[in-house]
Order: C-alpha cells, then structure tokens, then sequence
C-alpha cells in the first residue's frame, strides 16, 4: 500500500495530544510525516464520523495490515484503535452512539 493518510489534529491541540496520536497510530502503521496539524501515515481514509457524543470528529483507515480509527475525545484527547477487521473497530469504543455511528 502506497497511500499517504491524513489524521487531523485539532485547531487548540496540546504538544500531549500531538504526541498521543503520533505514538499510538505509530503502533500499527509508519508514519511518514507530520505538521502542527496533521500526522500523515502508510494506509487509506475509508470513513469519517462528525460530531458525536464527546467525539469531535474520527477517522477510519485501511492499513497495510488491518484497520485503524482515530479521533479527539473532548474530554480524554486523542483515542486510537486498531482492529484485525473493518468490522472490530466499532467494538473497540465503549459508547453504543459512536459504535452505530462507526457501522
């Protein structure tokens, strides 16, 4: 897989949440660059959630090897979750509203 994805990050993102969602989407896929605003990294954009209960907005890519989704949590920053299949990324979110929102 070639494709460049984009994860952005927030307009008022702290060093923490920049730093969060660097390491935790390094864990499953290379990361190729980054900006102030953005952690560009190995995979492809498959969907993309709004607003939702705390969620700002998140994000869903197909890596080289499986799927990730990533998104700012309001309260908690930057979460990040991996799954083998598209279909265990709503189950990696505790909230039955974003889970039906990521089916």
């Amino acid at each position: 897989m070639s494709e460049i994805a984009e994860f952005p990050l927030p307009s008022d993102v702290t060093d923490e949440e920049r730093a969060t969602a660097k390491r935790e989407i390094g864990k499953y896929a290379k990361i190729v660059s980054e900006t102030d605003k953005v952690v560009r990294f190995n995979g492809e954009l498959i969907g993309q959630t709004g607003p939702v209960w705390h969620l700002q907005y998140t994000r869903m890519y197909k890596l080289p090897k499986g799927y990730l989704a990533a998104g700012h949590d309001l309260h908690e920053g930057i979460k990040v979750a991996y799954a083998d299949q598209a279909e265990g990324l709503p189950k990696a979110f505790e909230n039955p509203l974003v889970r039906e929102f990521l089916e």
